[in-house]
């Protein structure tokens, strides 16, 4: 058995752990992707068991697998411990035979032993070794040049995905702290603003790392003559379209509230051009538009007709089952400015979930489609315009967004 590691004084351990723990994986849920990944790993090398492992300070962390359970280990005993120090690639027939293994508990169990063991390191873009994904059997074999090739290749596959939900988790963060400071709007917009154009680059590289090597992966011949791995690959690339849409909408709401183009806006005519635009997706849903009498209103209207675009949109996707969804546009003034509303009679939304639907990535039914970003840029939309948002039950059962617009300085409606 291997002694203990530990960082101690030794500042490349040190430095490895930084990374890591940037990272945001030991202790957290996994990416679901990686589930389809070690999988497709398990399929193309012909392996009965293959893991995502990852190397923290005493510890090994099985952040997905297939045929075994995850677990976590001593780092004394994990195997891949000893495999992020090789210098490249570690492909073992039989570790009995092998002296950095031979003494290993995985090597020695009474049942269930590892023979056959490979495994590829995870590195990150600064160069760190953040774990291996490796396949292993209890009986001696080997890997073919190119099976060996395809598990380096799906390492880099790991360590995109493992980028990608990084930077979504900073996104993510970075749009919740924009929101909490809404009281400083004209400030956080333009830090949005430049965060959206630097993400945007440490977004899409990986993600493209992702479509590439899903297409290097497809060509295989372990793979294009493989029905099962063949679909895990299609579910790759279609994750990937998932998430590119995801990405494209984050930054979209990023964007969104910065300087306001101000102009006095005819709603009822912006309405109908909504309505236009959405007009197929309306048809298909047998939904019924009612625009009441809008009045004009100063506002921007571009960002309006996105507001109205997302809630008409929201409106058809939540519809009930069976029930032609009727969705009714109207608008009223008061005292401080004016109300522009959307009621539909749809599935509705808890009281208790309301404020929560109002941030970004929050989506209450998985099962229909989405990024959960409409009601956030909604509200991003209403406050940009020194407004607010906000959910109620409607008569009858389904849900009103009501947008509250104010008065210019000076004015009243």
């Amino acid at each position: 058995m291997a002694e203990p590691v530990t960082a101690g004084d030794d500042p490349a351990e040190h430095r490895r752990l930084a990374v890591l723990e940037r990272y945001g994986i030991v202790g957290a849920p996994a990416p679901p992707d990686l589930d389809v990944i070690v999988r497709l790993t398990a399929r193309v090398c012909e392996a009965p068991q293959a893991a995502v492992n990852i190397i923290s300070a005493d510890r090994q962390h099985q952040i997905a697998a297939v045929g075994i359970a995850p677990t976590v280990c001593s780092r004394s005993d994990s195997m891949c411990a000893v495999s992020i120090t090789a210098p490249g690639q570690v492909m073992v027939p039989d570790a009995r035979r092998d002296p950095r293994f031979a003494a290993n508990p995985w090597v020695t169990a009474p049942t269930g032993a590892v023979r056959f063991y490979a495994a590829s390191q995870l590195h990150s873009p600064e160069g760190e070794t953040l774990g291996t994904l490796c396949v292993f059997a209890q009986e001696v074999r080997s890997l073919t040049a190119r099976q060996r090739q395809a598990l380096d290749d799906l390492a880099s596959l790991v360590v995109d995905v493992l980028d990608l939900h990084r930077h979504r988790q900073l996104l993510h963060h970075a749009l919740l702290a924009a929101d909490q400071v809404r009281t400083e709007l004209e400030r956080s917009n333009t830090a949005l603003e430049q965060f959206a154009g630097q993400v945007s680059h440490d977004l899409k590289n990986p993600l493209t790392g992702i479509t590439g090597h899903a297409g290097l992966l497809a060509e295989l011949p372990g793979v294009s003559g493989d029905t099962h791995a063949s679909a895990f690959v299609r579910r790759i690339e279609a994750a990937s379209s998932r998430m590119n849409r995801t990405i494209e909408a984050a930054l979209s709401l990023a964007r969104t509230g910065g300087a306001l183009h101000l102009t006095d806006t005819d709603l009822q005519v912006l309405a109908q051009e909504t309505v236009e635009d959405l007009r197929e997706e309306l048809t298909r849903a047998r939904a019924h538009v009612c625009l009441g009498t809008l009045p004009v209103v100063p506002c921007d209207s571009t960002q309006i007709r996105r507001l109205l675009q997302n809630l008409l949109a929201n409106a058809v996707k939540y519809r009930r089952p069976g029930r032609p969804a009727r969705i009714e546009v109207s608008c009223d003034n008061d005292a401080d400015g004016w109300n522009l509303r959307v009621t539909d009679n749809g599935v509705g939304i808890p009281a208790e979930q309301r404020r929560h639907v109002l941030e970004p990535f929050v989506r209450l039914d998985s099962s229909r489609p989405g990024s959960g970003i409409g009601l956030a840029t909604c509200l991003r939309i209403a406050v940009a315009h020194r407004g607010t948002l906000a959910i109620d039950a409607a008569v009858g059962g389904g849900t009103t967004v009501t947008c509250h617009l104010p008065y210019r300085p000076g004015t009243r409606g």
